[in-house]
């Protein structure tokens, strides 16, 4: 066979790949995946529409039937991040079993999300101070992580778990802390061990909230 007929022959074999017809989720999914291994090696700013679909069995124009642009494409990604990420916290969150070993589990659920998104979460905390949409879903993603964790840390005051701290404050530093802490260990390759990551996100939630590390901890009995 020629060289010629051969990459003909190639040419058609990629063509029939590219227009092989896709169900719309399973298409979507492959570009967020495109997305997302992209952004595992490179940041933002060298994200484009052609990088993208470049890594996919899918047309360029097929970007255009689930995403406007390369921001709606992040903003479903960082969506994505946060409903796993409020599963996996939800032991403390939803105020499940006790305490110390609920909140630990969610610290956990919280590493383990970070160590697998870690590149996506670094590379829309670099370019959100510099794109406004971006800075305004991610603004909006952790005002809602404010507001889970406030909600909680009233809800333990009301019990005698927690002293009488400003709740919201305290819910905005350790978010905060938590995000330069993942960012840091996970953000890029070679990643920090998970394990040691918990332990020092943990200590520092259960320190800050419970002013102490113990086994358990039981709510005050009400005055009746």
């Amino acid at each position: 066979m020629s060289v010629s007929a051969s990459k003909s022959r190639a040419a058609r074999s990629k063509g029939r790949k590219r227009s092989r017809r896709h169900a719309p989720e399973e298409a979507r999914r492959e570009i967020l995946d495109s997305a997302a291994r992209f952004l595992r090696k490179h940041d933002f700013r060298d994200l484009t529409v052609g990088e993208v679909m470049a890594r996919t069995t899918l047309s360029r124009p097929a970007f255009y039937q689930y995403f406007t642009d390369v921001h709606d494409l992040i903003v479903s990604l960082l969506r994505d991040i946060e409903e796993i990420m409020h599963q996996t916290a939800s032991p403390w969150i939803s105020g499940e079993g006790k305490p110390i070993a609920a909140l630990r589990e969610s610290n956990r659920g919280v590493v383990e999300t970070c160590a697998e998104h870690g590149p996506i979460i670094r590379a829309i905390v670099e370019a959100a101070p510099l794109d406004e949409r971006l800075e305004q879903a991610w603004s909006s993603f952790m005002q809602r992580w404010d507001d889970a964790v406030e909600a909680r840390i009233v809800a333990q005051q009301r019990d005698g778990l927690i002293p009488p701290l400003d709740a919201r404050r305290i819910a905005n530093a350790l978010n905060s802390l938590d995000v330069n802490l993942v960012v840091a260990a996970f953000g890029r390759h070679p990643q920090s061990d998970p394990h040691d990551v918990l332990e020092t996100m943990h200590r520092v939630w259960s320190n800050t909230l419970y002013g102490r590390l113990p086994r358990t901890l039981t709510p005050k009995k009400k005055d009746t």
